[in-house]
C-alpha cells in the first residue's frame, strides 16, 4: 500500500517540528514579528539619510522611521527567552552544567558558521578573535564583526544567571519566590544608576528578567486564574503601546539615547507592551493567536535565530548587489527589501535544516 501523500502544509509542519510537545505555537509568530522588526532596523538604516526617497517632511518618511526606530525586536526575543528558559528548567530539571552545555549547543553551531568567515577576513587582534568566537565581551574595545552579537553576549550571561538562580539555588525556597524576584529586579535597576554596565546595558538585560516574571505568573495557578482572563482582550493594546513608544522615539531619539533614565523608561515601556501582548495571548485563543499562527510568519519565527545572525552581514549586502544597477528611488528600496528578506529566509532555512533542527529533534529511542 502506497504511503499517504502529505500536503504542503503538513510537510512544512513536519520539517519545522510543529507537532513537538510543550510548544507554545503562537510564540513562533512572535519570533517572526521580532525578526522583522530587527531586520527593518538594519535595512532601513541604509536609506535613513536619504529619507527613504520620500522627502524629509513627508508623513510616510516619519512612518518608515518608526519601523527603523527604537531597536525593539531584540527585547521581544529577550522576553520570550526569559519565559521559555524558566519554563524549560522547571519542566526538565536539568543539572547546572548540562543546562549550560545544552544552551551552548543551541547557539554556537550556527554562530560559528556565520562568524568564522568574518573573523578570517576581518580579524586584527587576538582579543577580537576571542570576543567574536566566545561572545562573552571579555575585552573592552574589541570590534564585533556581526553587529547583533551583543545580544548573544547578554543571552549567555542570562543563561549563567538562570543556571545559578533556578538550578543551584533551587533548594533555597526564598530564592524561588516573588520577594527574591523583586529584590533582584530592583538591584539590577539600581546597578543601572552606577553606569558600571554602561548607559544602555541594564534595561535590555531586564527584558529577560521580565520574561521570567511572566513565566512565574503563568505557572502560579492561583494568580494566573485571576489575572489571565482579565488580560485576554489586551493584546492590541500591548502592540499599540510598543509602536507608540517607537513613534515617540522618532521625535525624541537624542533625548532618549543620551539620558540614562530616559533610556530605561523607553525600554521599560517597550517591555510592558510586549508583556501585555504575550500575557493576553497566553490567556486568549482567539484572533491574536490566529494572526500569529499564519504559516509564513511562523516559518520566519522558526528560523529566526539563523535569520538574526545572517540578515545584516550576508543577506542585505548580497541583495544590495542585485539591485545596485537600478535607479535610486522608493521602487528600488522596495525591491531591495524583498530581495533581502527573501535571501534571509532562504539562507536561514538552510542553516536551520543542517545546524538547528538536530537540536530540536528528539533522539531515537533506545532499543
Amino acid at each position: 500500500m502506497a504511503p499517504e501523500r502529505l500536503s504542503l502544509s503538513q510537510r512544512v509542519d513536519q520539517f519545522f517540528l510543529y507537532q513537538r510537545q510543550g510548544r507554545f505555537d503562537f510564540m513562533d509568530g512572535l519570533r517572526g514579528w521580532a525578526l522583522v522588526m530587527i531586520f527593518n532596523v538594519h535595512f532601513l538604516g541604509i536609506y535613513e539619510s536619504r529619507f527613504y526617497f520620500l522627502g524629509e517632511g513627508a508623513f510616510l518618511n516619519r512612518l518608515l522611521s518608526m519601523f527603523n526606530a527604537g531597536h525593539a525586536g531584540v527585547d521581544l526575543f529577550f522576553i520570550l527567552s526569559g519565559f521559555l528558559i524558566y519554563t524549560t528548567i522547571q519542566r526538565k530539571r536539568s543539572g547546572f552544567w548540562r543546562f549550560l552545555l545544552n544552551r551552548c549547543g543551541r547557539l554556537f553551531p550556527a554562530l560559528l558558521v556565520v562568524n568564522l568567515p568574518l573573523i578570517a577576513t576581518q580579524a586584527k587582534t587576538i582579543p577580537d578573535v576571542i570576543d567574536n568566537l566566545l561572545i562573552l565581551g571579555l575585552f573592552p574595545g574589541t570590534d564585533l564583526y556581526n553587529v547583533v552579537e551583543w545580544a548573544l553576549t547578554y543571552q549567555l550571561y542570562f543563561y549563567g544567571l538562570a543556571a545559578v538562580w533556578f538550578i543551584t539555588l533551587a533548594r533555597w525556597r526564598f530564592s524561588q519566590g516573588w520577594t527574591f524576584y523583586w529584590l533582584l529586579a530592583i538591584a539590577i535597576y539600581l546597578q543601572h544608576q552606577t553606569g558600571i554596565f554602561g548607559p544602555t546595558g541594564v534595561p535590555r538585560f531586564m527584558s529577560m528578567i521580565w520574561g521570567v516574571g511572566l513565566a512565574k505568573l503563568y505557572g502560579s495557578p492561583k494568580l494566573w486564574d485571576r489575572l489571565g482572563p482579565r488580560l485576554s482582550w489586551a493584546w492590541p493594546l500591548g502592540i499599540a503601546l510598543v509602536y507608540a513608544a517607537r513613534w515617540y522615539w522618532t521625535g525624541h531619539a537624542a533625548e532618549i539615547i543620551h539620558g540614562r533614565w530616559q533610556w530605561a523608561a523607553y525600554f521599560s515601556c517597550i517591555d510592558l507592551g510586549f508583556l501585555i501582548t504575550i500575557a493576553a495571548l497566553l490567556a486568549n485563543r482567539g484572533l491574536g493567536r490566529r494572526v500569529l499562527g499564519w504559516k509564513p510568519l511562523r516559518v520566519v519565527g522558526s528560523v529566526s535565530y539563523s535569520a538574526f545572525l545572517i540578515h545584516g552581514v550576508w543577506a542585505i549586502p548580497l541583495a544590495q548587489i542585485l539591485v545596485k544597477s537600478l535607479d535610486p528611488g522608493f521602487d528600488s528600496l522596495a525591491l531591495h527589501w524583498l530581495a533581502s528578506m527573501g535571501l534571509t529566509v532562504l539562507i536561514s532555512v538552510f542553516l536551520y535544516a543542517y545546524l538547528e533542527r538536530v537540536y530540536f529533534r528528539p533522539a531515537p529511542a533506545q532499543v
